[in-house]
Parts: C-alpha cells; sequence; structure tokens
C-alpha cells in the first residue's frame, strides 16, 4: 500500500529484548524502542533527524563493544531512514551490511526475525526504484523466512503490488488468492482487507465479475476496525471501481470520502492523491487547491531532504574529522604538483609547436570548455541554489535570477538530447513534461501509462516526444500559464492527445514552433489542431 507504514507494522515485536548490558547509561531503557516507533509511525523530517542521530550513536557503540547482533538491528532502521528520505542508495549500503553482518552469526529466531525484515525492506527499496525482477527476489528471499501467516500475507501483498506496477494483473491475482487461501489460518484483519481490496483492484483491470465485492468486503472489515488510514485506500479503489463502470455520481461520491479521510488522517501524500483523484473525475473545483498543495508539498520535502542530507553531512564530518582533514591536505598538495606538472607541461607543448597547431589546440581547449559549461553548469548553479535558500537572509532576487539561468542552461541541454525510445518511454515522457512543472506552473497528465506504447514504431515515439517539447517550450515562453493538462487517449485506430492550458491565449499565429508541430506530425500521418483566444488559454489536439 502506499504507506509505509503499513509494510513494516508487523516489525515489531520485541523491541525491548535488545536492552544491552553495557555502554546505555546515558540513555533511558526506552530508547530503543521511541525512536523504533518514530520511524515506523512518524514522517516528520523532525523525527527522522532525532532517530538517525541516535541509531548512528546506537551503532558506534554496539561496534565499539563488538555486539554484532545490535549493530545490524541498528543498521536496518538507519536504512529505513535513509529510504524514508529519499536516499536509496544510501539505504541499500546500510541493509546489504546488517545481511552481511548476520551471515556471519549463528542460526537464531532473532537472527532469522531480523534477516526477514532486512530482505523485505530491499524488496521495497527496489521497488520503489523500479527494479522489479530483484525486489521479486527480495521478497521471496523474506518469504523463505517467514513462519507467521501474517507475515506471509503481507509478502504476498507487496509481490502483488509489484505484478500491478507492471500490469501483470493475472500474476498477481495468482498470488492474491493464494493469500486468500490462508485466510482461515490468519487472525489480523488488517492484513486480511488488505489482501481483499487489492484483489478486488486486480479483478477490476481483468474486467472479472467480482472486484466490487472484495471491495465492498474490504470496506467492511475496515469500517470495524475503525481505522481511517486503510478506510482511505478502500474508498479510493472504489472510486477507481465506480469510474471504469461510468458511474460518475458513486465515483466522485468515494472520491469526496477519500479527500475526507486524508484531510482527518492528516497525511501530506494522501491528500495530495486525493485531490488529484477529483481532478481526474473533472472536479475542478479543486484545481487551485491542488497546485498550491502540490507545490508546497514538493518544496516541503526539498526543504526537508536538505536538511537531512546536511544532518548526514555533519555527523559524517564530526565522525571522520581527522581522516578527512589528512586526506584533503594530501589531495590539495596533489593537485598543487599536478597544476605545477601541467602548466610546464602546456608552456613547453605551446612553444615547440607551429602557430597553426597552438590555435587548433586553443579551439580543442575551448571546445572543452564550451561542452563542460553545457553539462555541468546547470548542475552547479543548482547546488548553489540549494545552499542560498538554506540561508535564511538571502535576497530572493539573487536566487530567481541563478533560476532563471538554470532553467535556460538546462532546457539548452534537454532541448536538444538524444532521446532514448526502445523501452520505458511513458518514463521517458513522464519526465519531460514533469521538467516544465515550477512553483508557479502545474502540469498534470493523465492516462499517460495505459497505452500500450510498446505499440508504437521508434518513429512515431520520438515525434510524440519531439511535439510535446515544442509545445511545453512554446508554454513556457509566452503563455504564463498557471495550469497544463496533457491528456492520452486510445480510440479505436488513433492516438489522441489533448494539450490545454489557462494561459493568457492569443490570436492563433503559426510561428517555427507551431508550424514544426505540424510539419513533425504530418511525417507521421497524423493531424493537429490548433485553438486559442485572448485570455482563453491555448488548446491542441494531436492524433496519431
Amino acid at each position: 500500500m502506499k504507506s509505509l507504514r503499513n509494510s513494516f507494522l508487523f516489525f515489531l515485536p520485541v523491541f525491548t529484548l535488545l536492552c544491552f548490558n553495557v555502554g546505555f547509561a546515558q540513555h533511558p531503557v526506552d530508547s530503543l524502542d521511541y525512536h523504533s516507533k518514530r520511524i515506523n509511525l512518524g514522517q516528520s523530517g523532525h523525527d527522522l533527524s532525532k532517530a538517525y542521530q541516535f541509531f548512528k550513536r546506537h551503532l558506534a557503540n554496539n561496534e565499539k563493544i563488538n555486539y554484532k547482533i545490535g549493530a545490524a538491528y541498528d543498521l536496518y532502521f538507519i536504512s529505513i531512514i535513509d529510504f524514508k528520505t529519499g536516499f536509496y542508495g544510501e539505504s541499500e549500503t546500510f541493509a546489504v551490511r546488517a545481511i552481511a553482518i548476520l551471515d556471519k552469526l549463528e542460526n537464531s529466531d532473532y537472527n532469522t526475525w531480523l534477516r526477514k525484515i532486512l530482505w523485505n525492506h530491499l524488496g521495497k527499496l527496489y521497488h520503489e526504484q523500479k527494479i522489479y525482477s530483484e525486489a521479486i527476489n527480495k521478497y521471496n528471499e523474506a518469504l523463505g523466512l517467514t513462519k507467521k501467516s501474517k507475515d506471509t500475507l503481507v509478502i504476498y501483498n507487496n509481490i502483488s503490488n509489484i505484478l500491478k506496477d507492471q500490469n501483470k494483473f493475472k500474476a498477481a491475482e495468482i498470488v492474491l488468492l493464494d493469500a486468500v487461501d490462508i485466510f482461515d489460518r490468519v487472525t489480523n484483519t488488517s492484513e486480511k482487507a488488505r489482501v481483499l481490496n487489492n484483489l478486488g483492484l486486480i479483478k477490476l483491470n481483468l474486467n472479472k465479475e467480482g472486484s466490487l465485492s472484495y471491495l465492498l468486503q474490504a470496506l467492511e472489515l475496515r469500517k470495524q476496525l475503525k481505522d481511517s488510514s486503510d478506510l482511505y485506500s478502500s474508498y479510493t479503489n472504489l472510486s477507481q471501481y465506480y469510474t471504469s463502470k461510468e458511474d460518475s455520481l458513486q465515483a466522485i461520491t468515494y472520491a469526496l470520502k477519500a479527500y475526507n479521510i486524508a484531510d482527518f488522517v492528516n497525511r501530506p501524500s494522501y491528500r495530495e492523491d486525493a485531490l488529484k483523484l477529483r481532478l481526474d473525475l473533472e472536479d475542478y473545483s479543486v484545481i487551485k487547491e491542488y497546485r498550491k498543495f502540490s507545490d508546497s508539498l514538493a518544496l516541503a520535502r526539498k526543504q526537508n531532504q536538505n536538511k537531512f542530507a546536511l544532518l548526514k553531512y555533519d555527523l559524517t564530518t564530526s565522525e571522520f574529522k581527522s581522516q578527512e582533514e589528512k586526506a584533503k591536505s594530501q589531495l590539495y598538495k596533489l593537485i598543487a604538483v599536478l597544476i605545477f606538472i601541467s602548466g610546464i607541461s602546456f608552456i613547453l607543448i605551446l612553444k615547440s609547436r607551429h602557430k597553426k597547431q597552438k590555435l587548433e589546440e586553443v579551439y580543442k581547449t575551448e571546445a572543452r570548455i564550451s561542452e563542460k559549461i553545457h553539462d555541468e553548469v546547470a548542475n552547479d548553479v543548482y547546488h548553489v541554489m540549494t545552499k542560498l535558500q538554506i540561508d535564511s537572509t538571502t535576497n530572493e532576487s539573487v536566487l530567481d535570477d541563478l533560476e532563471s539561468i538554470y532553467t535556460k542552461t538546462r532546457d539548452i541541454s534537454r532541448e536538444n538530447n538524444a532521446i532514448v525510445v526502445t523501452e520505458n518511454f511513458e518514463e521517458v515522457l513522464t519526465d519531460l513534461l514533469l521538467n516544465y512543472k515550477s512553483g508557479t506552473t502545474n502540469v498534470i497528465t493523465k492516462n499517460l501509462t495505459k497505452i500500450d506504447w510498446q505499440s508504437y514504431s521508434k518513429l512515431k515515439k520520438m515525434t510524440i516526444y519531439r511535439v510535446l517539447q515544442e509545445l511545453m517550450v512554446n508554454m513556457r515562453k509566452h503563455s504564463e500559464a498557471s495550469f497544463v493538462i496533457i491528456n492520452f487517449e486510445k480510440s479505436t485506430d488513433k492516438l489522441i492527445i489533448s494539450y490545454s492550458d489557462n494561459g493568457v491565449g492569443s490570436t492563433l499565429k503559426k510561428a517555427n514552433g507551431l508550424e514544426n508541430v505540424e510539419n513533425r506530425i504530418s511525417t507521421i500521418k497524423g493531424t493537429v489542431t490548433f485553438e486559442t483566444e485572448t485570455n482563453k488559454g491555448f488548446k491542441a489536439i494531436i492524433k496519431v
């Protein structure tokens, strides 16, 4: 499910067993249990930062006294925090490090339990990065260590979610039906409801009978549990069901219930999804709310990640300060020697070459510098922006100027780069469109993932990419739009792409940009129509 809390609540049985012998006089006995729960149940950056500092200290102490099982446990929670804050590479490193420690220890029930939750965590980590085959492998590793039927249900659900994301709905159905077969051995109603809810959604995608029955069973179980967080998932799935049946009234009714639940439990990700669901149902009364909330949530996430990155840096600096200073000193000496040698060599080369050869060398140097600026200056400006944002005294106009430079440099690179369309085209297209989302312009795509892009030729996909890029560039330069919607729809024999924005519009004049769009579309025997009026936005309908 969407909440990270649900995928590892079952990992918290006996934390008090880890109150050890030595080195804990400076922490209360319940600190380990407290911070573990803050990680699993809390979502705030403050909770995660405090927990990260605690477990780093805890790990250092366990390593000092050579308490390996405790160190592996600490590494698990550090890995969880890195996962929640978006540091996937570090999260994987800590989890693998924990498993390597456990591999060298004697088997025990606790060792087996810890290995199981680490494999399950790695499954989630690879799933989040869309490395699907590796994610399923890790879940199967966890499944092989599972002794409780309830835990088996959780892992079956996790595997089915991966298969669902790959549109392998039949395989997902088989996994969930296996989960239903062990219901009589499970007393946990919450996990049963999750299986039934997922199974209902899978059957809906397979257009099979019984979808609504499973969804309603899950809803009833969750109502009995009075768990608002789980009710949210039921309401969103029921809204999807009635949308597929073209029952707009029921669809929007459940979408509103999901929205109210998201507001009640105060889960930002739920609220964002609920607003998106209402927009998908053409409830445009929430456009402003969605735009404002989505932008503020994205900003908050970025700020939290930046603060957490700084915390990680500060901790690392304090732990390895002497080693770092020594390495820096050696590096500076090496750089100085290299600069000196390079300078002498360069002078000797210049003196020994013909005038034409010297000019050619200058041209090559300029070309390399130009390429370096083209490739890296945007990233350098972005890092400067990030540092300045942390400083509350920074002049906002400076940040605006830097952002403008960053955007122009990035656009130069991206507008002319090579396009890889042989696979994962929906991801390539999503990345293109979302690059034009900003603090003042919201970009929403509809039904992009429902198109079978594998059925289109490389030429058509490249043309679609360039045409949409042209429209988005035109929007950014001229429209002053605050909202852009791009809808993908497959008719009997045509792909229909509808673009619309709420910009200033204009009298229709086909300048270079729109002429390029028409020329590109005509080469693949498609059509494009434009519609625009002053102060009434801009629309384009593409059929290929």
